[in-house]
């Protein structure tokens, strides 16, 4: 009778490398047995991790694996998003929490945002809607940008600000977040 080997015997250590834009940092690593099987696979990391700041332990980026060098699996931005505890820990009894979902055609790509925009009191239906107009004419300003610029304003929180500085005219706002961005 043959000695059986065990299968992970054949595999190979990937070290998962983050896109030029964090670093190129070392993510994690991944076992394959062919280097294609590793195309695809995702990885989450929080941004804690990749910045080196804990204020932003609440934020999530996930890559994904588009190509394989050697030992080296190189990856790209798929998602970005908040924490849904801490989402919801924002917003309380007696404020108003208006939602902006919508996409947004970038210079390589096309995203999909989702943004929340909370107010220090309930406010009127108008009021929303004005937020929501000026939300969606701030993200307008980045349509000539390409996907790694958008990607920091967004995450070193230009992108936030620039909606709260937007909005405020309107109704006092007490927080500005940027819940998701997806790659679609």
């Amino acid at each position: 009778m043959a000695k059986e080997i065990s299968s992970w015997k054949h595999k190979s250590m990937y070290r998962i490398i983050a896109p030029e834009n964090f670093d190129s940092r070392e993510l994690g690593t991944t076992l394959s047995s062919d280097p294609k099987k590793v195309i695809g696979r995702r990885i989450e990391v929080s941004l804690k991790d990749l910045t080196d700041d804990k204020s932003k332990q609440h934020l999530n980026v996930i890559f994904e694996i588009n190509e394989v060098k050697d030992d080296k699996a190189l990856t790209q931005f798929k998602v970005f998003q908040a924490n849904r505890g801490y989402i919801y820990s924002k917003v309380r009894k007696g404020m108003s929490k208006v939602d902006y979902i919508g996409n947004l055609k970038l210079v390589d790509s096309e995203i999909k945002i989702k943004i929340m925009a909370v107010t220090h009191q309930n406010v009127k239906t108008s009021q929303k809607k004005e937020i929501l107009s000026r939300i969606g004419k701030t993200l307008d300003r980045y349509k000539d940008v390409n996907l790694n610029d958008f990607l920091q304003a967004l995450l070193f929180g230009k992108l936030g600000t620039e909606i709260y500085h937007n909005a405020k005219s309107i109704c006092p706002i007490r927080r500005v977040e940027i819940e998701e961005v997806r790659v679609v």
